[in-house]
């Protein structure tokens, strides 16, 4: 190797430690490990940690806004526990055989069951609210109320006459028949009824019973998963088995959650077999030897240890994805050993521990910028990006340890290279020059294509939607459920609060008068607040007044005694107009199905929420979205798109980390090679701007995803810019067979990514995929090309 100005890093390396520093520090390093390794048998023994399948935990939480937050965590918890089943057949007799096929094969499940409605429970609701029913009075009811007195006395006498009782209560205590609708409006625009104390839904040609399950373990518990999902197989078996035309729908989170998990565990065993085994064959192709085979692997071994333990460690909880993604941690843990096993090819005197100090600063530059390139996910506001960046960077640390004090000691036998190491170390001296000669033009025109054509038709899309995973079957069939039984939307709704109960009820009574003009129009088809089941004192007050404005109404009087004998004045004297305490109806099970629409006290605010039904499209939400303006305490809270707007402001400001990235590895780099920086640099720039444009020609989106994957290429592709610095002659093989083995063992890890079934990893994995590759193309196309 030539010694000049112009490559001062050519030259030996001083050791900035004594020999028996580096022993000691791979004496700690070992303690280290076992540590490591003691915390992992202890979690394995006494803890026995399960990787968590929750979705959401891996999305952004926005904190501008506490009680949206609150609200939405409110209800995520609710419905993580509910499955909703629908046995459908085309008659009700087969349908009732059906259902009880099916709950006779949900026997055992922990959880707890309701198709039913005791008549009883109805008896104690009606009892309780009676004494209140002047105030308790349906829009529909209002519109009696506001006609003239004959019509009223004619709708009266009609309800007396009629078949039909009134709501449970005598004629005389509710002629009208007030309370008894208030009572049928309870539903809320629900389409489930209930026939023969089943719960109905009568739509599309078939009767329709419904089962709700509300599970005792959270739904992204895997036993709880795997539990549910072996019941309602043999539950859907057996329903089939009594009606064969019966058809069955589910909807919940629970058997989201349980196939995303299946999907990730296996593509976490594909990742990890897959990059095992192509890194094993190729370390096995150049260099024959088990030992050597055994070291390679063993920076990847301890890494993974290491990563695992301090994962575990840091956060309570463990996303599965993060393990999907750590697979990737494969075909990255082995370059440090192997460039350290490359670089004693032929080695003469063989000396390990001359070769750690001639290597160290620059495997030193190459651990830093790529650590820093995740050390960078943790800046997103993706918990489960956090707990990647921490299990790949103390992986890759960690694996970087192993080389440079274990390494040394460990390898007692000078490395014997192969012909294919040979070939492939061969290839740098007839490496074109980018731009220069037929070859070099050729790459140069290709690589300018292809920015051309595929950053023209780069589409930026940041809706979180798109990074859903479940399958679409299962997306339409919760989709068909909502529709069936009219089951509101968690993901758009609005949040109302005030300084009490009682003017988060009024404030939800005006926008309730709004929300029904959008039923009307069909922006939606139904909505669900506390004011429709405990109306606020005021208005009780005012319709109870009403009311008995009606019955002392001398028309009305005269009507009605001369028909039935009885004095109607005696029914205003029965209202007492009292109206229902709100804490009153908190505690009593009347109110227990709406307590999800009660957020309580948060801070010194009271809170509620309003749940829509039906909302479909961008034009019905931009509809509903402005339409508690004006009204005080009500905001509109549409999840999806805070989520959206939080991914896209990360997606801009990691951009703009990444050109600091850039700036940052051109600095620290510059103080070591100097004019020659650009070398490293530039090629990776090229190569992440091909990455970005593969996602164009692709049909993909250009998301967070995306840019993250542009991190992992920003600190890939230096190293190998790094490397060929490090050693510039042209005709020494061993640093570019390093870098070849590096690239080739990275491309296995993140090209698998690129396969997943989740769409940010199959951004992600794509990126990586053509940025490495490119790295690896474009970084001796810009090496200097110097010869002994």
């Amino acid at each position: 190797m030539t010694d000049s100005p112009s490559a001062p890093h050519a030259r030996d390396e001083v050791s900035w430690l004594p020999e028996g520093g580096w022993r000691a520090l791979a004496c700690v390093w070992l303690l280290l490990v076992l540590a490591a390794c003691a915390h992992l048998g202890w979690l394995w023994q006494v803890e026995r940690p399960r990787p968590d399948s929750d979705v959401m935990a891996l999305l952004p939480q926005d904190d501008r806004d506490p009680v949206a937050e609150a609200a939405f965590a409110r209800m995520a918890s609710s419905a993580e526990r509910r499955v909703v089943v629908m046995v459908g057949a085309r008659d009700a007799a087969t349908t009732r055989k059906a259902v009880d096929a099916w709950l006779s094969g949900i026997d055992g499940v922990p959880a707890s069951v309701r198709h039913r409605v005791s008549g009883g429970d109805l008896a104690a609701w009606r009892a309780f609210l009676a004494p209140y029913r002047g105030g308790l009075i349906s829009d529909a009811g209002r519109g009696v109320l506001a006609q003239g007195a004959d019509k009223q006395a004619d709708h009266a006498l009609a309800r007396l006459f009629s078949p039909a009782g009134g709501g449970g209560l005598a004629w005389r205590e509710d002629p009208l028949g007030l309370f008894g609708d208030w009572m049928m409006d309870q539903a809320g625009g629900q389409r489930v009824r209930t026939v023969d104390g089943r719960l109905w839904v009568s739509a599309e040609g078939r009767e329709w019973g419904v089962v709700l399950l509300t599970l005792k373990e959270g739904a992204f518990s895997l036993d709880a998963q795997q539990n549910l999902m072996e019941h309602l197989g043999l539950a859907r078996q057996r329903a089939v088995g009594a009606a064969p035309d019966a058809e069955i729908l589910i909807a919940g989170v629970a058997p989201i959650a349980a196939v995303i998990a299946s999907e990730a565990r296996n593509e976490f065993a594909a990742i990890g077999l897959g990059s095992t085994f192509g890194v094993t064959l190729l370390v096995f192709l150049i260099f024959r030897r088990p030992g050597a085979l055994v070291l390679s692997l063993l920076p990847l071994f301890i890494g993974t240890l290491c990563a695992m333990s301090a994962t575990w460690l840091v956060f309570e909880r463990v996303h599965v994805l993060t393990l999907v993604f750590g697979a990737s941690l494969i075909g990255v843990g082995v370059d440090y050993g192997v460039h350290f096993l490359a670089a004693g090819i032929g080695e003469q005197p063989f000396d390990p521990k001359r070769r750690r100090d001639q290597l160290n600063p620059g495997l030193w530059l190459a651990m830093v910028t790529t650590v820093l390139a995740y050390v960078a996910l943790a800046l997103a506001p993706f918990p489960g990006l956090r707990q990647m960046a921490l299990f790949s960077g103390v992986g890759l640390v960690a694996a970087w340890l192993t080389v440079i004090l274990w390494f040394p000691y460990l390898q007692w036998r000078a490395t014997h290279g192969t012909s294919v190491g040979t070939w492939m170390g061969h290839l740098r001296a007839i490496w074109p020059t980018f731009g220069r000669g037929p070859m070099g033009i050729a790459m140069a025109l290709a690589t300018l294509t292809v920015l051309v054509l595929g950053l023209a038709q780069i589409k930026v899309q940041d809706d979180v939607r798109a990074l859903q995973s479940a399958p679409p079957a299962l997306l339409a069939e919760q989709a068909h459920v909502a529709q069936l039984a009219g089951v509101p939307s968690p993901a758009q709704f609005f949040v109302v609060q005030a300084g009490s109960a009682e003017a988060v009820l009024q404030a939800q009574e005006a926008l309730a008068a709004r929300l029904a003009a959008r039923v009307a129009d069909g922006t939606l088809s139904g909505y669900d607040m506390l004011a429709r089941h405990i109306p606020s004192q005021a208005r009780q007050a005012a319709d109870c007044a009403a009311l008995q404005t009606v019955y002392r109404a001398p028309q009305w009087r005269e009507r009605i005694e001369a028909t039935t004998g009885f004095d109607p004045a005696l029914m205003a004297d029965r209202l007492a107009c009292k109206p229902l305490a709100f804490d009153d109806w908190l505690k009593h099970p009347v109110s227990e199905p709406f307590h999800s629409l009660w957020l309580g006290r948060i801070g010194a605010q009271f809170a509620g929420v309003v749940l829509l039904s039906g909302v479909t499209g961008a034009a019905s939400l931009d509809r509903l979205r402005t339409l508690g303006e004006g009204i005080p305490g009500v905001s509109w809270v549409d999840k999806p798109g805070r989520i959206s707007s939080v991914i896209a402001r990360y997606r801009g400001l990691m951009s703009g980390v990444i050109v600091l990235g850039y700036l940052g590895s051109f600095w620290l780099l510059w103080r070591r090679y100097g004019r020659e920086t650009w070398r490293a640099v530039v090629p990776t720039v090229l190569a992440s701007l091909l990455a970005a444009a593969a996602l164009g020609i692709a049909g993909l989106p250009f998301q967070l995803f995306a840019v993250l994957g542009l991190f992992i290429v920003l600190g890939m592709g230096i190293d190998y810019g790094i490397f060929l610095l490090e050693h510039p002659r042209n005709d020494d093989g061993n640093p570019w067979l390093a870098v070849t083995l590096s690239a080739f063992s990275t491309l296995l890890s993140f090209g698998l990514l690129a396969l997943s079934h989740t769409p940010a990893l199959r951004v992600f994995g794509l990126v990586c995929l053509v940025g490495v590759g490119a790295s690896w193309l474009l970084a001796p196309a810009f090496a200097r090309k110097e010869r002994a």
